[in-house]
């Protein structure tokens, strides 16, 4: 009898354990007696609940994995190099100016050396003002009132004017989707193992400085079908920083005030930094991905 009690006391331990195992992990489970059935679903927020779909044209999102962070480098037992957690860090060259992570399904603006929409030396702000009204922020002219124009000075475009270019059909590789990056996306194609830049050879392949004919074992771009390659900026007037489409949070205790700042990656480490939404940075297009489908 005493034994009896004793094991049934552990297996009830057991199963509160396991439950506050999965609902650590964002899971909750839903049992119907002894002997019934269990369901398993996730944990969602509010405003994630019933709000996003995959992208129309792109792969289902049970294909998705996790990202690696591509070291495979060891320096004590038990650190990223020497566990590998996540899928290995695997694309696919679209030889039409694009690149698809083949674990997150996203697919990627190619930059190159030609002039044009994809040069791997330009640089836009993430925000500018309206025309009609100097003290309203702007990413494109639909944020001013009365059909004012979002003014960068100097003739340039803010990054969502930028990527709007690559929406006017026939549109950049047969895509009229195209969208910045947030902050999570952006990282996922760190290569940590790598530096200068911390990307996969897929994303910086035979890119020399100043130099615009280094297309040797390079692909097709998308928008003018030319032969070109596949390039980051490591360094460069902006250091190799690349916004993202995410905020920077408001802080009292950061300066300027978090509304005028926004996440950006560095890619010559790897490092996610925040900058003022009037820097001058780089920046790379993607498209498909999980969206959200309510009106806006």
């Amino acid at each position: 009898m005493g034994d009896d009690l004793m094991r049934k006391s552990s297996l009830t331990l057991n199963a509160v354990c396991i439950t506050l195992l999965w609902a650590g992990a964002g899971y909750a489970q839903s049992y119907q007696g002894r002997t019934g059935t269990r369901s398993t679903h996730p944990v969602e927020s509010e405003a994630e609940a019933g709000s996003s779909e995959p992208a129309e044209g792109c792969p289902p999102v049970f294909k998705q994995r996790f990202p690696a962070t591509g070291q495979t480098t060891s320096y004590v037992a038990g650190d990223d190099g020497d566990i590998r957690a996540g899928a290995p860090l695997r694309y696919q060259d679209n030889g039409d100016g694009t690149i698809t992570d083949l674990n997150t399904k996203l697919m990627w603006e190619k930059k190159d050396q030609a002039s044009g929409l994809h040069n791997w030396d330009n640089t836009y702000p993430w925000q500018g003002t309206c025309l009609n009204r100097p003290t309203k922020f702007c990413g494109t002219d639909a944020d001013c009132s009365s059909g004012g124009t979002c003014f960068v000075p100097g003739g340039k475009m803010t990054i969502f004017q930028w990527v709007a270019q690559l929406n006017i059909p026939p549109c950049f590789a047969n895509h009229c989707d195209w969208r910045i990056p947030n902050v999570r996306e952006l990282q996922s194609i760190v290569d940590y193992q790598t530096y200068f830049p911390a990307v996969d050879t897929a994303f910086n392949n035979n890119c020399t400085p100043g130099c615009i004919t280094c297309n040797l074992g390079c692909t097709v771009d998308g928008a003018n079908h030319t032969t070109e390659c596949s390039c980051t900026q490591p360094s460069g007037p902006s250091k190799g920083y690349y916004w993202t489409g995410s905020t920077y949070a408001p802080s009292p205790i950061v300066l300027p005030r978090g509304s005028v700042l926004a996440w950006g990656v560095l890619f010559g480490d790897g490092d996610v930094l925040s900058a003022g939404k009037t820097d001058h940075d780089y920046v790379r297009a993607v498209r498909c991905g999980l969206v959200d489908k309510r009106a806006r």
